[in-house]
């Protein structure tokens, strides 16, 4: 089984961004600027409670999106939260729980994202109790250093989770705020069919993309007990999984541009993750074996 189309194109894209519309200090056009110039092929425009509109920017596709977010005592939950037209967020309002927000957001065919869990200080006990919501950030720059305490990697505590049973499909975005270097550094690769909001989102509910910050996933092909992946030139392919201990699991040399696990007994599910020469990751979502 090929986890990616053979043949199909991936766009480039980052579903976590700010503007002067909430709290951050480029507008929405000098934004929009930033990510078109960077060569991405879509964006999120993500204030916080003001959701954004679809539009063409020089090419690029801006998808209808907005961040909620919930205070708990020892905790918060931010939802970064995608739909298809922007009317389709009406109705949702401050004061409402997160499960009926998570609720509205499904029931219009839209996408909820749980975004930098390990700077929210989510416990893996909450993360399983978020029914409906499916995809989270394995990596947000914002919430990582020099621009944040170092909590931006999500990656232990989302294997936890898994661990336990609730498999999130892997994002890495920006977060960014104050464009001062935090942008355009961590993005997904998505397998749509085309570069609209209905096939970015479809391919984001079918698990077609990968989370990146640099290091290109061609193909994952999953067969019998192997698991193999082409990719990038790397320094480093590393397999993670639910075992607390497996031999080989990890490779290491110059220019690595493929390596094949083999699943083990015990294995409930195996992400893949790369690390480039200059320390740039790419990770997979969690393959349910």
């Amino acid at each position: 089984m090929k986890l990616f189309i053979p043949g199909r194109r991936f766009y480039k894209g980052n579903t976590h961004a700010h503007s002067t519309a909430s709290d951050g200090r480029l507008s929405p056009e000098e934004v929009f600027e930033a990510y078109h110039d960077a060569g991405y092929d879509f964006l999120a425009l993500t204030d916080h409670w003001r959701v954004s509109a679809e539009q063409a920017y020089r090419g690029m596709l801006v998808l209808p999106g907005v961040e909620y977010d919930f205070n708990f005592p020892t905790q918060v939950l931010h939802l970064v939260c995608l739909f298809q037209r922007a009317e389709d967020a009406r109705g949702i309002v401050r004061g409402m729980s997160h499960t009926e927000v998570i609720g509205r957001v499904n029931g219009v065919g839209g996408v909820a994202i749980a975004a930098h869990p390990a700077w929210s200080l989510n416990t893996t006990e909450f993360l399983a109790s978020l029914d409906g919501v499916e995809l989270s950030e394995v990596y947000n720059t914002m919430s990582d250093e020099p621009f944040n305490g170092p909590r931006g990697n999500s990656e232990s505590l989302l294997d936890v989770t898994a661990a336990n049973g609730k498999y999130y499909r892997l994002v890495a975005a920006d977060d960014s705020h104050r464009y001062q270097g935090e942008q355009c550094a961590a993005w997904i690769m998505v397998q749509a069919e085309a570069l609209t909001v209905t096939d970015i989102l479809s391919a984001l509910k079918a698990g077609r993309f990968y989370a990146t910050q640099g290091p290109e996933i061609y193909s994952i092909t999953h067969e019998d007990d192997r698991i193999t992946v082409d990719c990038s030139p790397v320094s480093r392919i590393t397999f993670c999984s639910n075992l607390y201990w497996v031999d080989g699991r990890c490779s290491s040399g110059e220019g690595l541009t493929g390596e094949t696990y083999r699943i083990r007994p015990g294995d409930r599910f195996v992400r893949i993750q790369l690390t480039d020469a200059d320390g740039k990751k790419a990770w997979s979502s969690p393959i349910v074996v």
